[in-house]
């Protein structure tokens, strides 16, 4: 009998020959196509002059404020980029970097109109021309691999001046846009603003900070990082005529008419003649910025130490600082004598116990709209005092930064030794309340009667008749002459160092940790008319807070702090009618106890030890629960894209094979 043979096998010897070929192969032939796909499109990616940013704050994307820099420049600008291409002696990371950095000029030359930017790349190999010109420019080399010096940075020149980037660190990465498009600006920018300084602290360095404390450091202090990068803004070339940043101190009888911007940080104990000076000055057209302080924790560093047997040392700053004569005026109020607690935007000290009068305003509380804060998401505040807004015809009044309405205030003192008590007594008002605000529009003066008089003044003009021709002869400002500004922000030691700079491990400034110090440098910027630096500064800057965290904290904790407070005022009690039971027995009885007495006393201390084993077993119950919930987002976290990625590959898995059924 014949075998029966399958048409179709012997009729298509196509199929029959794929039939013997492996399945594998299919797939390894498939692989290597689309490996050399992979790298074929991003060969010609790299090639093209346009990028995808993803990142959160377009760290890659040059910012409007650099664009405007680039296309209002009219005069040629040479920027020299030396990079050490000695990839043996160059540290690796410093290699990377550079790429990355010579990627961003590329950017910077594209933007750029009627190549009026210049990019010269520099390679200062040892013991050239290259390494010597890098030098007379101020670059700073450090050590490579082998022992010999490496350069990483930039020099920008415009006709006869020149500003320099000595060392382009990779820490720093987030405020490099910010570096270069400031040093174009100071070449190509005319003439420097001027700017003027008043605090009662130290920020242009000086003595130590805590001289009355024996045990301290007694070492020069250097000046506040904001006061060296304000030096560096307008004040760069010391030896260029006057000086554009002047330090003016707090007691003043006018400032002068080339002074631009004012810029006050705690100015504790100013005069009312100084005061009467910033009036004139505002209502001239000027700008005042002004960082005032319900306590200041770095003027409490300079209050003297109690001595033995009662005694106390003179002197220190004073701890709060107010415009009481000028505020009002402007129809503002500040609260110098409490400080505000802010649940939302506490930040932890010590063993992880939270202290609600350290806060970091996140974006919720910040301006986004507003082109100073825009781009600001964390600022750190150190026991700061409110503002009070009262609308005056023609003031404008911008609120930059508030609280949350989880907030209350507490007395200063109170925030400074017991943390623990705020936060147990502590009951939100409500209220959002301003730490920052722009006034502007036209003002009038907080001195209607003109200059206030000294002392000595007036005992001399009270025997004679001259006040009233003084009065006719006297002239000063009732109202202004052209638009002024004020910038008002409610905490001075949010701009001290500790606070706001990260340094490296030879002690320099190497990174902002919050955007504190571009809050004061953008508002300056602001104020003397170099608004497009505004919008950079701050890009990428600081911290991101875990503000989720804090929200799931907070109310996992609220109904087990309140009855930890329950507890505390029962143990407080408890120890009240103890002290009184005691004081109640005579002098002869104070060692020997009455049975009633001792047994009373017998009992209130076992419900007192009763109390603290319950607060300790309910401060074990809210670690417990704050733990479970940084582990499940940390889980979250982990878990998160590999589950992603699981479900994705099964979706693809269900969709192929019901593709596959249906044919």
């Amino acid at each position: 009998m014949a075998a029966t043979t399958d048409p179709s096998s012997t009729n298509n010897p196509s199929e029959a020959r794929s039939s013997t070929i492996p399945a594998w192969l299919f797939s390894f032939v498939g692989a290597i196509i689309v490996f050399a796909l992979l790298v074929t499109v991003n060969i010609i990616v790299t090639k093209l002059p346009g990028k995808l940013d993803l990142t959160e704050d377009k760290l890659h994307t040059l910012s409007d404020g650099t664009i405007e820099i680039l296309e209002g420049l009219d005069t040629g600008v040479r920027l020299s980029f030396f990079a050490s291409k000695d990839k043996d002696n160059m540290p690796p990371e410093l290699t990377l970097y550079a790429k990355r950095v010579d990627a961003l000029l590329d950017e910077y030359a594209r933007k750029s109109q009627d190549d009026f930017l210049e990019i010269e790349r520099v390679d200062p190999q040892p013991e050239t021309e290259a390494e010597d010109r890098a030098k007379l420019m101020n670059l700073r080399g450090v050590p490579g691999r082998l022992g010999e010096n490496t350069y990483l940075g930039i020099a920008i020149s415009c006709l006869d001046r020149q500003s320099t980037i000595p060392f382009v660190s990779p820490g720093n990465e987030q405020m490099l846009e910010y570096e270069i498009s400031r040093a174009i600006l100071e070449v190509t920018r005319e003439e420097a603003p001027r700017i003027a300084v008043m605090s009662a602290l130290p920020v242009t360095g000086g003595p130590p900070a805590a001289p009355f404390n024996p045990q301290a450091r007694q070492q020069q202090q250097p000046p506040w990082q904001f006061y060296t990068a304000l030096r560096r803004d307008y004040d760069p070339d010391l030896t260029d005529g006057e000086s554009n940043l002047v330090d003016l101190g707090l007691d003043v009888e006018e400032i002068a008419e080339n002074i631009d911007v004012v810029v006050l940080v705690h100015p504790a104990g100013i005069s009312e003649n100084t005061q009467f000076a910033l009036d004139q000055f505002l209502l001239r057209g000027g700008r005042i910025v002004a960082f005032l302080d319900a306590f200041s924790a770095v003027a409490a560093q300079s209050q003297p130490q109690r001595q033995p047997f009662g005694g106390q040392q003179p002197g220190g700053i004073p701890t709060s600082s107010n415009l009481d004569k000028l505020l009002p005026a402007w129809g503002v109020n500040y609260e110098s004598n409490q400080v505000i607690a802010d649940r939302s935007y506490e930040e932890s000290q010590g063993q992880g116990s939270p202290n609600p009068t350290v806060m970091t305003i996140t974006s919720a509380g910040i301006d986004s709209d507003d082109a100073l804060t825009g781009s600001m998401r964390n600022l750190l505040m150190y026991m700061a005092g409110v503002f009070y807004v009262d609308s005056k015809e023609g003031i404008k009044v911008d609120t930059l930064v508030k609280s949350s309405t989880s907030s209350q205030l507490v007395v200063a003192q109170m925030a400074q030794f017991s943390p623990d008590q705020v936060v147990a007594n502590f009951k939100a008002s409500g209220i959002a309340y301003p730490l920052a605000i722009r006034l502007s529009g036209d003002f009038k003066t907080a001195f209607p009667e003109g200059k206030p008089k000294s002392q000595e003044a007036e005992e001399a003009e009270e025997t004679e008749d001259k006040e009233e021709d003084k009065k006719d002869t006297e002239e000063w400002l009732k109202q202004s002459e052209s638009e002024g500004s004020v910038f008002l922000v409610a905490d001075s030691d949010m701009l001290f160092d500790d606070l706001s700079v990260a340094r490296d491990m030879f002690g320099r400034a190497a990174a902002y940790r919050n955007h504190n110090l571009p809050l004061l440098e953008g508002a300056v910027e602001q104020a003397a008319g170099g608004a497009n630096l505004t919008s950079i500064r701050a890009r990428g800057s600081g911290g991101r807070p875990f503000s989720k965290f804090k929200e799931l904290r907070d109310e996992a904790s609220k109904e087990l702090t309140e009855e930890i407070k329950k507890v505390d005022d029962m143990a407080s009690e408890l120890t009240r009618e103890i002290s009184e039971l005691m004081q109640k027995q005579g002098n002869n009885q104070m060692i020997v106890l009455s049975p009633e007495a001792a047994n009373k006393i017998k009992e209130l201390r076992e419900q007192e030890v009763t109390a603290a084993k319950r607060k300790r077993e309910l401060q074990r119950e809210l670690r417990k629960d704050i733990r479970k919930i940084e582990n499940r987002i940390k889980n979250y976290n982990i878990a998160g894209i590999p589950l992603l990625v699981a479900l994705i590959g099964i979706l693809h898995l269900v969709v192929r094979r019901m593709k596959i059924s249906a044919r």
